[in-house]
């Protein structure tokens, strides 16, 4: 490198914030190709926006903002999908007598050569942040979009997971005449890009993940479930793979479970002081029911194994029987359903009560067998932990009366339902105050003399994919079994009594536990409505009062 060029890159480092000469200077000689710009922005050295702005004025190259939605799909077909994603230059508009490229890396020499080889028309340059522009390209492409060449020259199918999603499904749907692939982001489905062709390696990509997940890929006529493990974003994956067959062909689902991560207990429940006091208590109990509520994927796994893992000691003897086995609880003695087998959740709960347990938890109370089990165990001294797929907590007691459990049997045994419902939290990179009408707070009942109307939401930026929300946490409903609930499921009293008795009792319920989730900045208005049924048989008093700005 000339002493003109290497001080000419020292000022460009410079330009972009390198603290000394000495510094810039040991940067610059790592000049090799294209992987010297990657190497600078890696390095944390240089403010990114600086540096691209010192390289745009030294090369004579605007920086802009990118648009992806701006871009005609037609434009990308001017250069191959595998060379987008190897040399990160984007082809952005095609104009009559040029076409122009998108970069963060104009020293990447070799790639700048190959594409004017590739182009029909000469090349006309623009500098965007690294981040726009990976981002562009996951956007614009899709799944697969980098190997799609390869794909059709070798006929074979490739790996839809993509490494540092946060999904926790991924669906595989053929369409009639395409292909869909939706992600399940923070309990929203997502449609994903895909490219035009891939239709035709629907076939090959469902004979893949059948593969990888140990199923039959000559059986097309019949639903088949299987597992896998994977390695994805630096952690260990297990993989539940269901496929079905459509119209136009199977349909494959895939729920993802990460190994290890957060440990279980009561700080990831985000319990609120009273809360945890009175699951504490009920975990105290040397026997009874507690019983979890919701629909799936709701966190009623998470739940359950946070209180197991709460009171695992080696005192007790915990054995589960579950469908399937989500989280391995060291220590604690966990057991599949096979039901191809007639290993059903009544049969197994049978025989683990021949195991001398002292906890014992069922992953599902579905039928009056295993209901009856339970509150056997109950009777002869287990504690015993269940769900049901109920709407709120006073719904599991209804449930279980509809499946003819007797009532003094449950008034007597179950000490406690809890409902609860998982909420996408704000952003916080990107959250803001925000006001609402005050007509629209009395509406759906949200208690202004009581929480204020200090509201936050997610404005939404490139850390949340532009939705406002990253991540999410439960809002709960416990309904604690007292003795006027209890006289009241004796006399077999109907859901809405049942529901004020519980309030009156003191329960707090899913909405009202949202809307403090909302006064404390964790989550929005519009998602605790979204999540939750109003609570009708309440009788909320708001103010009457002008708009309220947030202050």
């Amino acid at each position: 490198m000339s002493a003109a060029v290497n001080k000419s890159i020292i000022d460009l480092l410079m330009a972009g914030g390198v603290a000394s000469r000495e510094e810039a200077a040991q940067l610059a000689q790592n000049l090799n190709g294209g992987s010297w710009t990657m190497q600078v922005l890696d390095s944390g050295k240089v403010d990114e926006q600086r540096f691209l702005t010192a390289i745009g004025n030294f090369f004579r190259v605007p920086v802009v903002t990118l648009d992806a939605k701006a871009i005609d799909r037609q434009t990308l077909s001017i250069l191959p999908p595998r060379f987008v994603f190897q040399h990160h230059i984007l082809p952005i508009e095609e104009k009559e007598n040029s076409v122009v490229l998108a970069t963060y890396d104009l020293f990447n020499s070799a790639g700048r050569q190959l594409v004017t080889q590739l182009l029909k028309k000469p090349a006309e340059w623009v500098l965007v942040p690294r981040t726009q522009l990976l981002r562009a390209m996951k956007t614009l492409y899709g799944v697969g979009a980098e190997t799609f060449d390869e794909i059709l020259k070798a006929n074979r199918g490739f790996e839809v997971l993509q490494e540092g999603e946060t999904a926790t499904d991924i669906h595989v749907e053929p369409l009639e005449n395409d292909i869909r692939i939706r992600y399940r982001i923070d309990g929203i489905l997502h449609e994903v890009a895909v490219p035009p062709q891939l239709r035709v390696l629907h076939a090959a990509i469902i004979s893949r993940l059948k593969v990888m997940s140990h199923m039959d890929i000559a059986e097309r006529r019949l639903p088949q479930d299987g597992r896998m493990n994977l390695h994805a974003a630096n952690q260990e994956i297990d993989v539940r793979v269901s496929t079905i067959p459509t119209v136009n062909g199977e349909s494959i689902s895939l729920r993802l479970l990460a190994r290890g991560g957060k440990e279980f207990g009561f700080q990831r429940l985000d319990l609120s002081q009273e809360q945890e006091t009175v699951i504490r208590h009920l975990l105290a109990q040397p026997n009874g029911i507690i019983l979890l509520t919701g629909p799936t994927g709701c966190g009623k796994s998470t739940s359950l194994y946070c209180f197991l893992s709460t009171i695992n000691s080696v005192s007790r003897r915990i054995i589960t029987i579950e469908e399937p086995v989500e989280y391995k609880l060291p220590g604690v003695l966990q057991m599949d359903v096979k039901p191809e087998i007639d290993f059903t959740f009544a049969r197994g709960l049978r025989h683990i009560l021949r195991q001398d347990p002292n906890v014992v938890m069922v992953g599902e109370i579905r039928d009056v067998e295993t209901a009856d089990i339970a509150i056997r165990a109950a009777m002869t001294g287990h504690l015993v932990f269940s769900t049901l797929h109920t709407n709120d907590a006073v719904g599991g007691i209804t449930r279980l009366l509809d499946m003819d459990v007797e009532p003094f049997l449950l008034a007597s045994v179950v000490k406690s339902f809890i409902a609860q419902r998982l909420v996408r939290t704000i952003c916080q990179e990107c959250a803001e105050k925000v006001a609402y009408p005050a007509e629209y707070l009395a509406e759906i009942g949200f208690p202004v003399r009581e929480l204020g109307t200090q509201f936050m939401r997610g404005k939404g930026c490139d850390h949340c994919r532009h939705t406002g929300y990253q991540g999410r946490t439960a809002i709960y409903e416990i309904c604690v079994v007292t003795e006027p609930l209890r006289k009241m499921i004796m006399r077999k009293k109907d859901g809405g009594e049942l529901k004020q008795c519980a309030i009156a009792e003191g329960m707090e319920t899913l909405r009202q536990d949202g809307w403090r989730r909302v006064a404390q900045g964790t989550t929005t208005i519009e998602e605790v409505v979204r999540v939750t049924q109003t609570d009708e048989v309440m009788a909320e008093t708001t103010e009457e009062a002008e708009p309220v700005v947030a202050g």
